[in-house]
């Protein structure tokens, strides 16, 4: 027997928040990646939104590179929003949640 056939997505988020935890050897010119502050930030992020009852309305998924590489701290991407944050640091997601919740795609006022 076959597997039906694929069926959209009725939820959806409101924001979804991509946070880099990619790792890189210390001495890759790219630098080592947001590794242990992707981590913290995710961490952060998954227990603030549990903590404000928002896990319907806003997502958090770990990635890897995400193509902007800061010395220090993390980088998150925000969609559909179409924003992204360098350098962010586990003290940051509340700040992340909020400007996720308020934010608007690029382009509009």
């Amino acid at each position: 027997m076959l597997a039906p056939p694929m069926q959209p997505v009725r939820l959806l988020p409101q924001a979804h928040l991509f946070v880099c935890a990619n790792r890189r050897a210390p001495d890759d010119p790219l630098g080592p990646g947001c590794s242990a502050f992707g981590d913290a930030l995710y961490d952060t992020l998954k227990a603030e939104v549990a903590q404000r009852g928002l896990v319907r309305t806003v997502w958090v998924t770990k990635t890897h590179c995400l193509g902007i590489c800061p010395k220090h701290g993390a980088t998150t991407a925000v969609y559909p929003h179409q924003r992204m944050w360098a350098g962010a640091e586990a003290e940051d997601a509340g700040a992340l949640i909020n400007a996720a919740l308020e934010g608007k795609p690029r382009g509009q006022a």
